[in-house]
C-alpha cells in the first residue's frame, strides 16, 4: 500500500471508530434520560446531595453528564477521565462552557492545589481502580475541610457477579457497603450517610435507607 493510500485508510478507520464511539456515547446519554434505568436513578440521587459551592471535580467524568447538569451550581467545574474518546465527546457537549475544564489522565498527574474543591464526585469509579488508596488520598488532599466526596458503588451482589462468576471482570473491587465505608475511613474520610439505590423487585425509599444491603447499588456521602 502506498503511503498516501495508507494515510487515507488510517483516516477512514479513525472516522469509523469515532462514529462508533459517538453512537455508544449517545446511547449512554439516553440511559441517563430514562427514568426507569438504574443510571438515571443513580444520577438523580447524586445530584440531590450535591451542595452548591465554588469548585467541583468529577473524577471519572466519562462523557460529562454530571458536569452538564451541574454547571449552574459552581463557579468552576473540573472533569478528569483516563478515556480520551470520552473526554473529547464531553468537550463537544460542554464546548461553550467557560467554567468547565476537562483533562485526560489520572487524577494524581494534574497536581491540583491542596484543599481546592468543595465537592468531589466519584460515581461508578472505585470498583474499577486496582490501587484505591493513592486515588483516595489524592482526593482527600484536594478537598477542602468539610468538603464532600460522593460515590456510588455496586452492592454486595457484585461479589458474586464479578468475582465468583467473573461476569464483569472490569470490577476489580467488590465489597459490602460496610467494607466500602471502612476503606473511605481508612483514607481519612468521615461518613455523612449511605443508602441503597434501587431494589430488584420493588421501589421503596424506606428500605433504601433502612436496609441498604438489599439495594442494587450504594450511594455514600463522605466528607473530609
Amino acid at each position: 500500500m502506498r503511503m498516501k493510500d495508507h494515510r487515507k485508510f488510517e483516516l477512514t478507520m479513525k472516522k469509523e471508530e469515532k462514529n462508533l464511539n459517538d453512537t455508544l456515547f449517545n446511547e449512554i446519554i439516553s440511559t441517563y434520560s430514562n427514568p426507569n434505568h438504574l443510571m438515571h436513578k443513580k444520577m438523580k440521587h447524586v445530584l440531590k446531595y450535591v451542595q452548591p459551592g465554588n469548585a467541583l471535580i468529577d473524577v471519572g467524568c466519562g462523557i460529562g453528564e454530571f458536569l452538564v447538569r451541574l454547571q449552574d451550581r459552581f463557579h468552576t467545574l473540573v472533569g478528569v477521565d483516563i478515556s480520551q474518546p470520552e473526554i473529547e465527546f464531553a468537550k463537544k457537549r460542554l464546548g461553550n462552557s467557560s467554567n468547565v475544564f476537562l483533562h485526560c489522565g489520572k487524577l494524581e498527574s494534574f497536581h491540583f492545589p491542596d484543599e481546592h474543591f468543595n465537592v468531589c464526585l466519584c460515581p461508578d469509579v472505585l470498583e474499577h481502580v486496582p490501587t484505591l488508596f493513592p486515588l483516595l488520598q489524592e482526593i482527600y488532599r484536594i478537598l477542602r475541610t468539610h468538603g464532600d466526596l460522593i460515590v456510588t458503588v455496586p452492592n454486595w451482589y457484585d461479589i458474586i457477579v464479578s468475582k465468583i462468576l467473573n461476569k464483569n471482570p472490569q470490577h476489580v473491587n467488590t465489597f459490602t457497603p460496610w467494607h466500602w465505608m471502612a476503606i473511605l475511613k481508612k483514607a481519612g474520610f468521615k461518613i455523612r450517610f449511605y443508602r441503597a439505590i434501587d431494589f430488584p423487585l420493588i421501589s421503596s425509599e424506606f428500605l433504601s435507607k433502612k436496609i441498604p444491603i438489599l439495594g442494587m447499588c450504594i450511594l455514600i456521602v463522605a466528607f473530609k
